[in-house]
C-alpha cells in the first residue's frame, strides 16, 4: 500500500486493485508491525473514503493494527494519521480505523517530533469532533503534542490547524491540543 501514496481512489483501476487485495488482508497470517501500519496507512494519503473499495480496505486492515503487538513509533503515528487525509470521519470504517489507532498513538514511547505533530493533525482535516473516534485520537495526541520539545515552525502549526479545520472548540480534546500547540 506504501507505493500507492500517489495514486488516487478516482480511479477504476486503483480502487480494482484496492478491492483484489482485500481477501489478501485478510487471509494474511503474518503478524503485523508497527512500521506496517504507518506505511499502508499512508499509502492511502490519496484515497478517499467516499470510496467503497477503500472502505472495504479499512476494514480488513483494521483487526490487522488491532493485531499488532509492537509500540508505533512516532514516525508511524505521524505516517498513519497523514494518510487518512482524504478520509472523512463520516465514515464507520475509517472511525473503526481511529478506534483501531487510538490505543496504539496512546502507547507510543517515542517523543513525536514538530513534523509528525503537523503530518499527524493535518492527516485529520476531513475529520469533525463530533466524533468520538476522532475525539479519542485527540485525546491520545494530546500529551504527545505537549510534550513535543521541538520548536513547531509556521507550516508545522499551519497544518495542525489545517487539520483541525472540522473541528469545535466545544471539546475539551481540542482545547487540549490547542493549548499544545498554542
Amino acid at each position: 500500500l506504501y507505493g500507492m501514496q500517489k495514486m488516487s481512489s478516482d480511479s477504476f483501476e486503483v480502487r480494482a486493485l484496492l478491492l483484489a487485495l482485500v481477501p489478501k488482508v485478510d487471509s494474511c497470517i503474518e503478524v503485523i508491525k508497527a512500521q506496517h501500519v504507518g506505511n499502508a496507512l499512508y499509502g492511502l494519503q490519496k484515497m478517499s473514503s467516499d470510496s467503497a473499495e477503500v472502505c472495504a480496505l479499512l476494514s480488513a486492515f483494521v483487526s490487522r493494527v488491532v493485531s499488532c503487538r509492537e509500540a508505533l513509533e512516532a514516525q508511524h503515528v505521524g505516517n498513519a494519521l497523514y494518510g487518512m487525509k482524504r478520509m472523512s470521519s463520516d465514515s464507520a470504517e475509517v472511525c473503526a480505523m481511529l478506534s483501531a489507532l487510538a490505543p496504539k498513538v496512546q502507547s507510543c514511547r517515542q517523543t513525536l517530533g514538530a513534523q509528525h505533530v503537523g503530518n499527524g493533525l493535518y492527516g485529520m482535516q476531513k475529520m469533525s469532533s463530533d466524533s468520538p473516534e476522532v475525539l479519542a485520537i485527540l485525546l491520545a495526541l494530546a500529551p504527545k503534542v505537549e510534550s513535543c520539545r521541538e520548536a513547531l515552525s509556521s507550516q508545522h502549526i499551519g497544518n495542525a490547524l489545517y487539520g483541525m479545520q472540522k473541528m469545535s472548540d466545544d471539546s475539551p480534546e481540542v482545547r487540549a491540543i490547542l493549548s499544545s500547540l498554542a
